[in-house]
């Protein structure tokens, strides 16, 4: 295991560092961003198929179980998955005047790409909270680089949206943090700080005053982070003016870390401060964050905002998920987080496609695209299905889990608000997108400029989340993963 894990730290940086040299040419930084991708996906592939789900890895550094592996393949996919799209859509940005040939020689984006990706692996990594906490900062910090991106005014100013907002909710993290070590020194000495497994061992010993002070600062820090509302004003800014790919990889990747670290701490926490809090506090959240996407998906116009809102609908599933903590729940929740990443990236991406095609971002002003851009329409409506949760896509399953669980756990003012409330996302996505793809046009597209490489790419993203979220049952690696995981939350 030790091996694969060196690749994951190894080859990103490196890779990163040659990019920033300024000695390549476009063609040969974009195979180098490719081949370190690869390399890192094969890795993690060797990884899975080695790696024991009832048996977790366990060394001075680094920890690795079946939590830990499920996320960490869904981050590689969308690695993966964003490095060999990069080349099309960088060159049609620059075709289309967004981004300068001379920003795109310097290696910046693929430095950047590859440093955000490499402190997400470590986030999933290490085994001290305390480290989970920096490796988290720095993906703040690589992310708000990436969505300045373009250096306009508007990317600019949800660069400094998302840093002052998120660094508030980190700080609020970090606290959470600090009060859960003062429980380890007061109940466990100093022994072992801040390890997450000797925390796990010992969690029914710690001062359950402090951990639910440390569950209140937590649940805010890291839900920020996520983008729970009310701390979500970041969210809509950051995902509308960043690069599609990196909106893709900040909706898909970086939400799955968040959660991850998330569930971390519940895990340690649960036993002292107690389901009914942690149920009550999640639930609230939860209905509010739905409840906040739904008017602003109804009345949105911007093609990429109305993602970041459909985003919020589903952090605020994933939330209710934990809430209703049991093992329906938490099994629809893995399923959730690796549907909404894939289909969400190949969302983000086919906006950026439509935005390059129509030169707008206004969905008011982009008509007929089944007769104009017949392969970008099918991805279109293809995510649309998928996002809204209706079959086969994964997210039909992993809602389906979801809002059983609520139900069978007693929750029935939670669940009957979320029905209601997603039947408002869905009445709002399904209103624009078909407006989008039918009517007549009203603006000349440019044509169809999804390249050879991106249609099996995003068709294999599709028709993953189908087989994950359908077979799941019926694949026993898959099975026992998520089977293992729900142990690791749930005991």
């Amino acid at each position: 295991m030790l091996e694969y894990i060196l690749v994951l730290l190894c080859l990103p940086p490196l890779c990163a560092v040659l990019a920033l040299t300024g000695r390549f040419s476009n063609n040969i930084l974009h195979w180098l961003h490719r081949l370190t991708a690869t390399g890192v996906g094969i890795s993690v592939a060797l990884l899975a198929a080695n790696f024991d789900p009832a048996q977790p890895y366990v060394d001075e550094y680094f920890y690795i179980d079946a939590l830990s592996c499920w996320v960490l393949i869904i981050i590689a996919t969308l690695y993966v998955a964003a490095s060999w799209t990069a080349r099309s859509y960088l060159t049609r940005e620059e075709r289309c005047g967004v981004l300068k040939g001379e920003q795109l020689q310097t290696g910046r984006y693929f430095a950047l790409m590859q440093f955000f990706c490499w402190t997400m692996f470590i986030v999933l990594l290490v085994k001290n909270i305390g480290l989970m906490w920096v490796a988290i900062e720095a993906t703040t910090l690589i992310s708000a680089l990436l969505i300045s991106f373009k250096f306009t005014r508007a990317a600019l100013e949800a660069t400094w949206k998302y840093i002052m907002v998120c660094t508030v909710g980190i700080c609020l993290a970090l606290l959470g943090t600090l009060v859960l070590y003062y429980a380890q020194l007061e109940a466990l000495g100093s022994q072992n700080a801040l390890s997450w497994l000797y925390l796990h061992q010992h969690a029914s010993a710690l001062n359950p005053s402090l951990t639910k002070l440390a569950l209140l600062f937590i649940v805010i820090g890291y839900g920020t982070k996520a983008g729970m509302a009310p701390m979500h004003t970041w969210l809509p800014d950051a995902y509308a003016e960043a690069p599609s790919l990196t909106s893709g990889m900040l909706s898909g990747a970086l939400c799955s870390c968040a959660i991850y670290v998330l569930l971390r701490n519940l895990v340690i926490l649960l036993p002292t401060a107690g389901s009914a809090m942690m149920s009550s506090m999640l639930l609230f959240f939860a209905v509010l964050t739905v409840a906040v996407a739904v008017p602003f998906v109804v009345v949105q116009r911007d093609v990429k905002r109305i993602l970041a809102y459909s985003s919020m609908e589903n952090i605020g599933i994933m939330v209710a998920a934990i809430g209703a903590f049991s093992a329906l729940s938490i099994k629809g929740l893995m399923l959730h987080m690796y549907s909404h990443a894939m289909i969400k990236f190949v969302l983000f991406y086919i906006a950026g496609t439509i935005i390059q095609e129509y030169q707008t971002r206004n969905m008011m002003r982009i008509h007929g695209m089944i007769k104009d851009v017949p392969h970008t329409a099918t991805f279109w409506l293809t995510g649309m299905l998928g996002i809204l949760g209706l079959p086969p896509m994964g997210l039909f399953f992993s809602k389906f889990y979801i809002m059983t669980a609520l139900f069978d756990e007693g929750h029935w003012v939670a669940g009957s608000l979320l029905i209601v409330l997603l039947a408002g996302v869905l009445i709002g996505i399904l209103y624009h997108g078909m407006r989008m793809l039918c009517d007549k046009a009203k603006r000349e597209p440019l044509g169809d400029l999804l390249g050879a490489i991106d249609v099996p790419v995003l068709a294999l993203l599709l028709m993953l989340t189908c087989v994950v979220g359908a077979g799941f049952e019926n694949i026993p690696w898959i099975n026992n993963m998520l089977n293992q995981a729900v142990k690791i939350i749930g005991g």
